[in-house]
């Protein structure tokens, strides 16, 4: 037997393994995104715009969505 590996061995020790969504990384991701929400009604109020409101209500239910992500995700014992 040789200890050198085989060019398809190689690529399969070279692979990293997948990250999962944890529920942490999704509330962090939904605080993020509710961040943002408030940055937009921040500047819908300082820009008379009127795209910033459905985008500020668009991020907010995303940061819902994702919330509810988290909670989905959770260990159960």
């Amino acid at each position: 037997m040789s200890d050198v590996a085989t060019p398809a061995e190689r690529r399969r020790a070279a692979k990293r393994p997948r990250r999962r969504l944890t529920p942490f990384g999704a509330i962090i991701a939904a605080l993020v995104l509710l961040l943002a929400a408030a940055g937009t009604i921040v500047f819908a109020q300082l820009e008379a715009n009127g795209t910033a409101p459905w985008v500020s209500t668009t991020l907010s239910a995303a940061a819902f969505v994702t919330t509810a992500l988290a909670l989905a995700l959770r260990r159960r014992p």
